[in-house]
C-alpha cells in the first residue's frame, strides 16, 4: 500500500528546494486571489452611478463619417 500524498504544510516541512517552492507558489496565489476579492468588493460598495447622463448611440444613430481623398491613397 502507498503512503498519501504529503500536504501542502508536511511539504514545506520537509524542506527540499522543489516543496518549499510549491508552497510558496500555493501561499502567493492565495494571497493574489485574497486580494483581487477585496478589491472587487470594495468597488462593489463604492460603485457610484455616472456624475452626467451617458447616452448610448445605436450605429444607425451615428453621425456619418467622410473618408478623406489622402487617406484613400495611402
Amino acid at each position: 500500500m502507498t503512503s498519501p500524498a504529503p500536504t501542502d504544510d508536511r511539504a514545506a516541512a520537509e524542506g527540499t528546494p522543489i516543496d518549499v517552492a510549491h508552497a510558496a507558489g500555493i501561499d502567493a496565489v492565495a494571497r493574489l486571489h485574497d486580494d483581487a476579492l477585496r478589491l472587487i468588493a470594495s468597488l462593489a460598495e463604492a460603485w457610484a452611478a455616472p456624475v452626467e447622463d451617458v447616452r448610448v448611440l445605436r450605429l444607425a444613430e451615428r453621425p456619418t463619417v467622410a473618408q478623406r481623398d489622402d487617406a484613400v491613397a495611402a
